[in-house]
């Protein structure tokens, strides 16, 4: 797929867009409703994309603040584990579901992420730089955000972007060879492209030395094939064996067996990491540990769930896909438990712990999570909504509706999200026997989509008796 500018789009549209742009500060949510539209059926239209971005952040404007940058991670890991092999197999998706993510948080860090990795899948690159700009500048300290910003950087050519925003990440984290590679590999894409390289002298004379000529070209074949990480893997067992106590060369191990999706090499040399003196204490490896086990998890779940698929009539495979998927739920409420214990007034995690409490059926327990998870600025909303269906699990109707009213209004637009508050919010009055105001919120639901669950045949149901 190729970027377009603005003005090559219909003049139709272009007439919308100049009216949306016109709204963006004073009726930031009009423009928000004519841009996506529009961004939807041109999601290779970048200008489109940016004037959409200021109307969602206009829109935001004094009621969404900072955002604590590890809480973020593990606050959106039921989105993003397991995200990457759906992107690719939709990227024109994934923009979109990125984009339904930031309209109700212009500042989510999984909605540019998600943006960005499918703007790649589609090679739209310069759309990839754009989120990935928006997301470093949320995550300025996340070292994978870094990456991949340097990444879609080096992509389109602009190496001294790449090499500025990795000189400050390599000041924070010297440590970080990844970074290390990237800005060698920015710093020679940007001798060539400015034809500096000497007649006389080959590409490897031009670095420090043999060896990092050698791992430069090895890390520049890894980037689309296997056996370059595999040779990559090779030479680092040698090195280790030299070099028992480089940590470098152990998370170097672990980043290349993840990035070939070997999760159990990838955990042993963490694990390996851990016990050394240095790593101990390095909160940083603990994280990746339980990153690494998530992603190990979901991938077995999807080849579970291929399984399934191929054969529905075949007990064994979906014996074994509910066993690994009671086996993920429960190492994630173990991992939420034990955050919540050791950071008690990290309330995004408190919304995870609700959350999985509450797909337990442990509802008074979850209450009392989502209660204090709804403090997070970044899961506000979806912890209103989920104390409402809790609430309303207990058959506190009333109480339930305050809270979905409260999340109804802090949605714009007729999101997915806000398709399932007003579906809710009319169960809840429907609970308390007041079908007027049921029929209120089950009307706008059936006007923005009659599919939606049972909506059609509520309605139905209600005239049916009203005129009987």
């Amino acid at each position: 797929m190729e970027e377009v500018a603005l003005q090559d789009l219909d003049t139709r549209l272009q007439k919308q867009i100049e009216n949306a742009r016109k709204a963006v500060e004073k009726n930031p949510t009009y423009a928000i409703d004519i841009m996506s539209n529009i961004v939807a059926r041109n999601p290779n239209c970048l200008d489109a994309r940016k004037i959409l971005r200021q109307a969602q952040q206009r829109s935001k404007k004094g009621k969404t603040k900072g955002f604590g940058k590890f809480l973020s991670k593990v606050t959106s890991m039921p989105f993003s584990m397991g995200s990457d092999s759906k992107i690719q197999k939709d990227p024109a998706k994934a923009m979109e579901t990125a984009e339904q993510l930031l309209t109700s948080d212009p500042f989510n860090p999984v909605g540019h992420r998600v943006l960005g990795s499918a703007a790649e899948a589609l090679e739209l690159h310069e759309t990839a730089a754009f989120a990935y700009e928006e997301l470093h500048k949320i995550e300025p300290d996340d070292s994978e955000a870094v990456k991949a910003l340097m990444g879609a950087y080096i992509a389109l050519g602009r190496s001294d972007d790449a090499i500025r925003v990795g000189d400050v990440a390599y000041r924070k984290n010297p440590a970080d060879d990844e970074i290390q590679a990237l800005i060698k590999k920015a710093s020679v894409e940007q001798s060539i492209n400015k034809g500096k390289w000497e007649a006389d002298e080959s590409f490897r004379d031009k670095l420090k030395d043999e060896e990092e000529s050698q791992k430069l070209e090895q890390a520049s074949r890894a980037k689309t094939g296997d056996a370059g990480l595999r040779a990559l893997i090779e030479d680092a067992l040698k090195a280790v064996a030299e070099e028992p106590l480089n940590m470098n060369l152990y998370r170097d191990l672990a980043s290349n067996y993840r990035k070939l999706k070997d999760y159990d090499n990838a955990l042993l040399w963490v694990s390996k990491a851990r016990e050394l003196d240095a790593g101990r204490a390095d909160v940083n490896l603990e994280r990746l540990h339980v990153t690494l086990t998530r992603e190990k998890m979901t991938t077995a779940i999807e080849a579970a769930e291929a399984a399934v698929e191929a054969a529905p009539e075949d007990t064994a495979a979906k014996a074994e896909l509910e066993k690994l998927q009671a086996e993920e739920h429960a190492f994630r409420r173990e991992q939420a438990e034990s955050l919540v214990q050791r950071y008690p007034n990290e309330f995004g995690y408190r919304f995870e712990l609700g959350e999985l409490y509450l797909e337990d059926g442990e509802v008074d327990k979850a209450i009392k999570e989502l209660q204090l998870g709804q403090r997070a600025p970044k899961v506000r909303v979806s912890a209103l909504i989920l104390l409402g269906k809790a609430y309303k699990q207990k058959g506190f109707s009333d109480l339930a509706a305050e809270q979905l009213n409260t999340a109804k209004a802090e949605i714009p637009g007729m999101t997915d999200q806000k398709k399932d508050v007003l579906y809710e919010l009319g169960s809840a009055y429907e609970q308390q026997g007041d079908m007027d105001k049921a029929m209120v919120e089950f009307k706008a639901l059936y006007g923005a989509d009659i599919s939606y669950r049972d909506v059609a045949q509520k309605i139905d149901d209600f005239y049916t008796k009203k005129n009987s």
